[in-house]
Order: structure tokens, then sequence, then C-alpha cells
């Protein structure tokens, strides 16, 4: 298991949009990973999980990512949570 964090930088964000995306990357990943805010827990596979979290701009994110493929699934949900996506 390894954890890491990142901050929402996009402006509006993490709505369906960039919830879609994360959730198609969860999809293809051997890991299982959770997302964890304000209290709150996702499995980031659930994109309506995803949302509720209400990940605004500047919200500083807990990821947990356990698996073979571990490491490198948390570097791109790093990566993925901190984009600036151009759908605003």
């Amino acid at each position: 298991m390894v954890k890491g964090t990142a901050r929402v930088t996009n402006t509006k964000g993490i709505h369906a949009r960039p919830s879609a995306e994360i959730a198609l990357f969860a999809k293809s990943v051997k890991s299982t990973i959770v997302l964890n805010y304000d209290g709150k827990t996702s499995n980031p596979i659930n994109v309506l999980q995803t949302i509720v979290l209400e990940m605004f701009e500047g919200s500083e994110i807990e990821i947990v990512v356990t698996g073979e493929d571990e490491v490198e699934v948390l570097e791109k949900m790093k990566m993925l949570i901190s984009k600036k996506y151009d759908f605003a």
C-alpha cells in the first residue's frame, strides 16, 4: 500500500468530466484506489462517488493505492487530480 496527496487545481474542481477521466484510468489498472477528502471516501471507478466528494479548486486529496502496480498508479492519480482540464 502506498499513500500520497494531490491538490485540485482545476478551476471548477473535479466535476463529472474529470471524474469520468479518473474512472477510465481507475478501471484500467490492477490496483485498488481509494480517494479520501473531508471525511468522505470514494472508489474512483464510480464517477458518482467521486463527484460526491466535492473536490473543489484548492482541495487536498489523499490517495491510497494497493496492488502490484501501486507506485505507478499513485503517480498517475496525483497527475489526474491536479490536472487543469481544458473543459474546466
